[in-house]
């Protein structure tokens, strides 16, 4: 997989995995902030941002982690701490299984490593099932979807990330939904990892918004205490995109974290 990314700043190296149906300049304030003292890279999933290319229909979680982190050793990139979002954090549990000694430590943001429960499984495959079909994601569908990642009070037209989120769904090629449709089904059929989270010994620190609809705070905090080592964090008026809904909130953490 040949991923776009954008790097920024010295030092220490964090890495950033940016959450379905996003980009990497979904963490531009962060970027902006841990580029003071660090070096950032930010990667773009595949067929999302400028990331181009085409997945095999099996393609898994597991794929994905492994494709990134050959990415990385071909950067010559020995050790960094990880950042994912939604399925980014979903991430970290095949991470740690494969390069566990590179990694000085993880936040977990808007996320869950359990199977997807049955009713939003349904609820997310039939969605792709259409956007399949349909071969495009139409206006009230996008909207559908968009009102899924935000706060309450964002979650409308007057939000430029919501205007912008529902205009980037419906631009989307044909191309770019046959990927997005295989990497949904590998994301909402997951396999089971939460007793992994058992072994993950490093520093982690599990962060979500309160408002968060498709993985709530109780499932944050069920894995907080799974890990050995973790912090739990609630960040207020936010939804699942967590760090745009209260960017200043998850700046503060991180520069507690990094700064």
């Amino acid at each position: 997989m040949k991923f776009s990314f954008e790097e920024k700043g010295q030092g220490k190296i964090i890495v950033l995995v940016h959450s379905y149906l996003w980009d990497r300049e979904m963490w531009r304030e962060q970027i902006d902030l841990l580029a003071k003292t660090h070096k950032c890279i930010a990667i773009d999933l595949p067929s999302h941002g400028s990331c181009l290319g085409k997945l095999p229909k099996n393609y898994c979680l597991e794929d994905l982690a492994k494709d990134i982190i050959t990415f990385l050793e071909e950067k010559g990139i020995e050790k960094y701490h990880y950042i994912g979002l939604s399925v980014g954090g979903m991430l970290i549990p095949y991470l740690y299984e494969k390069v566990g000694n590179k990694i000085e430590s993880f936040v977990m943001m808007d996320s869950y490593v359990g199977a997807e429960g049955a009713e939003k499984k349904a609820l997310y495959f039939h969605l792709l099932d259409s956007i399949e079909t349909m071969k495009k994601i139409p206006t009230a569908m996008a909207e559908q979807i968009a009102k899924m990642f935000f706060a309450v009070e964002r979650k409308n037209s007057s939000n430029p990330d919501y205007v912008k989120f529902v205009d980037r769904l419906q631009g989307l090629s044909v191309e770019q939904l046959e990927d997005i449709v295989i990497l949904g089904r590998a994301i909402f059929g997951r396999e089971e990892k939460r007793e992994s989270l058992k072994t993950i010994t490093i520093p982690t620190t599990v962060i979500v918004g309160e408002e968060d609809e498709p993985r709530p705070p109780h499932e944050a905090e069920e894995m907080s205490h799974l890990f050995p080592n973790a912090k739990y964090i609630i960040v207020p008026k936010a939804g699942h995109i967590s760090n745009r809904d209260n960017a200043e909130y998850v700046n503060r953490i991180f520069q507690t974290l990094f700064l």
